[in-house]
């Protein structure tokens, strides 16, 4: 028979007794279901950087970019020394107040005023922004935003004022945009 001190120091050690259960139980359940699935993962990665998979620093095959997205930031994308040279000459911000009134006009919005605004440069991207007075009707509006959203570019739309002209059919609207375009810089150029 075991005495009372015995009894004591295992009570004691009793949780510690169950944790190494639990461990060695987990332990066994790793080696036994999520080791081989982890090694067949491991060698389709490697299968995958052989047939030509972009490989990372570390030589593990990292999955691409969806043809979607690729596309979507290719389209919003200059080389650097491109993106720079057309920001600094202004020709970005006439390209963008030229785009975004070629869309106004096919939704039958009149544009008052288009100028361009601030160009913000930064390491890996540009941000224009453009100023619009439009007249016009509230759908059309609305189908010029719709357009703007579809259109695969980069915009934002920073605020905007809708005042109805008299006649309640037209309004007047004022409209603050902003487009970003992507430098692309490395391999991709």
């Amino acid at each position: 028979m075991m005495n009372a001190l015995q009894n004591a120091r295992l009570r004691r050690h009793l949780p510690l007794l169950g944790a190494l259960v639990v461990l060695i139980a987990f332990s066994i359940t790793h080696l036994l279901a999520f080791q081989p699935l982890a090694n067949r993962y491991k060698r389709a990665l490697s299968q995958a950087g052989a047939m030509g998979a972009i490989l990372d620093p570390n030589g593990v095959s990292t999955p691409s970019l969806p043809p979607r997205v690729f596309t979507l930031l290719m389209d919003n994308s200059l080389p650097a020394a491109e993106a720079d040279r057309k920001g600094a000459s202004g020709a970005l911000g006439a390209e963008m107040v030229q785009s975004l009134s070629v869309t106004a006009n096919r939704h039958a919005l009149e544009v008052v005023v288009a100028e361009p605004g601030l160009l913000t440069q930064q390491t890996g991207s540009i941000e224009g922004r453009a100023h619009l007075r439009l007249r016009g009707s509230y759908s059309g509006f609305v189908g010029f935003l719709d357009e703007l959203s579809r259109s695969g570019r980069l915009w934002r739309l920073e605020r905007y004022t809708i005042t109805p002209v008299t006649n309640g059919a037209r309004c007047d609207i004022e409209v603050y945009l902003a487009g970003c375009l992507l430098k692309r810089t490395g391999g991709r150029s």
